[in-house]
């Protein structure tokens, strides 16, 4: 079961398989929210099994030294976002789009600095601590980026691309983008995935079949300043 934690301005999720891994810890300040959901699945942080952040960035990192300090659960990040968290610094956001040039200052705030417990390069099975998926890296959005694609043919992705804010089951390319040709061969390596839901870090889910529409529109980076379907 896949349950998505709304956070101020990005979303986190937990899997509860036969143990609950929390993935992302939204952005500073979101911890209420967070524990709220915990506690309505009858949960307490100690009993998390790992807790896994998609990247480095403060919307999504910024209470993990919160929850790791509550729950003595261990944090895994991928090593090229490693030194994000070590700094609480979200680093250089590279706007893609004009939207993301207005709303930069208000996203990149510092969070509460750690040292991840788990530092990984390359793709690790999840069946350890409870979960039957995988990790896999996906960078782009930032350079130590990574998805979660779980066996029942969804996947948390990250900010690999958004949802959209206004049409359901659509994807978006994301605001900003550290590297937008490594970005898009992470989306064709989730589309060869075959996933039936895409689950993202910002606004709703959209099928998997939108990864490869996206990668087939040529002007796909014009999506961003039409929200209307394609």
């Amino acid at each position: 079961m896949l349950v998505r934690i709304k956070g101020a301005i990005s979303n986190c999720y937990l899997l509860l398989g036969n143990k609950p891994v929390l993935i992302d810890t939204g952005a500073p300040g979101d911890l209420p929210r967070i524990l709220a959901a915990l506690k309505a699945h009858q949960l307490e942080p100690k009993q998390l099994a790992l807790i896994l952040l998609t990247h480095g960035h403060s919307d999504h990192a910024g209470c993990a030294a919160e929850l790791r300090a509550r729950s003595g659960r261990p944090v895994a990040l991928h090593a090229a976002d490693a030194g994000l968290a070590r700094t609480g610094q979200s680093g250089v956001l590279a706007v893609q789009t004009d939207l993301g040039r207005i709303i930069r200052p208000f996203v990149n705030e510092p969070f509460p600095a750690f040292e991840p417990d788990i530092v990984f390069r390359e793709p690790f099975p999840l069946a350890p601590y409870g979960v039957q998926g995988n990790v896999v890296p996906t960078p782009g959005h930032t350079p130590g980026s990574c998805s979660v694609v779980l066996a029942r043919g969804e996947a948390v992705i990250g900010d690999v691309l958004r949802g959209s804010m206004l049409w359901p089951n659509r994807a978006r390319p994301h605001f900003f983008c550290n590297d937008p040709d490594l970005n898009a061969r992470s989306i064709a390596r989730l589309a060869r995935e075959g996933l039936l839901r895409c689950h993202p870090g910002h606004f709703g889910s959209f099928p998997g079949s939108e990864l490869g529409r996206f990668l087939s529109t040529a002007d796909g980076e014009m999506l961003e300043f039409s929200e209307e379907p394609v």
